[in-house]
């Protein structure tokens, strides 16, 4: 697994490679929970068995693809560098949405 710059992973996001970059990493498997609070563990587990794809930001699940859902990324605020990971994400995510078209 590629150990990248922040901003190059954006293209594994987009294409749901697994990656590390610091303390953003991307999976093809699930690593828990971390720090998500009540509402978005259970948004997390609802969406769980059709999961994909993680995005985590220090450990904590910061979005996830949903093989029935598509992407889903938390909206809980966190640290501004995991602030600037989300935005990594939701440019990934909107880059994949173009592809797609």
């Amino acid at each position: 697994m590629p150990a990248l710059n922040q901003r190059d992973a954006i293209h594994y996001i987009t294409e749901r490679k697994e990656f590390t970059a610091s303390a953003l990493e991307g999976r093809v498997y699930n690593v828990g929970t971390g720090r998500l609070d009540p509402e978005e563990t259970a948004r997390y587990n609802q969406d769980q068995a059709s999961t994909i794809y993680w995005v985590y930001s220090y450990s904590t699940p910061i979005a996830w693809f949903s093989s029935v859902s598509g992407w889903y990324i938390v909206s809980q605020k966190f640290s501004v560098t995991t602030s600037k990971h989300q935005n990594y994400v939701r440019r990934a995510v909107a880059e994949s949405l173009q592809g797609a078209n």
